[in-house]
């Protein structure tokens, strides 16, 4: 199924490149391909629930206190929090939802991220550096979380 505009919801689980153009959106119950850049995703995104992807990166930037692979808010009130598998500027970063998933486990010298509906994806990238960016995203929204009390 091919659609254009898409705005992240709670129900996504992953943004997957398919190259500089559009994307596969991977959400609870349906995998889309839409005619957009992941990038464009996420700006859209964070416009839509009123902010800017710059915007969200300088607060995580400053709640962590790092400058790479920066988690992002996409939006507070429902806690959908996403995280890099890469680096911003490389065409094969993945962004997952905190959220949705379930579990991960190690797949060789690659990781298997099992969602919340049973689906799962292989990434390339290390058990210890996925783990890292859970890690990373957790703490994102506890910090959040903490300052709402």
């Amino acid at each position: 199924m091919l659609k254009e505009l898409y705005e992240i919801n709670s129900k996504t689980c992953a943004l997957v490149p398919n190259d500089n153009m559009s994307a596969q959106i991977i959400e609870e119950n349906n995998n889309y391909n839409v005619l957009n850049s992941v990038q464009d995703i996420l700006n859209y995104s964070c416009c839509y629930y009123g902010s800017s992807f710059k915007g969200r990166q300088s607060a995580s930037k400053s709640i962590l206190g790092s400058k790479y692979k920066l988690p992002i808010i996409i939006e507070e009130t429902r806690e959908i929090v996403f995280f890099p598998t890469s680096s911003y500027e490389n065409n094969n970063c993945i962004w997952i939802s905190l959220k949705n998933i379930s579990n991960y486990q190690k797949s060789g010298n690659r990781v298997m991220v099992i969602f919340k509906n049973n689906t799962s994806i292989t990434l390339n990238i290390s058990y210890e550096s996925f783990e890292n960016q859970v890690l990373r995203a957790t703490k994102l929204l506890l910090v959040l979380k903490s300052r709402k009390i």
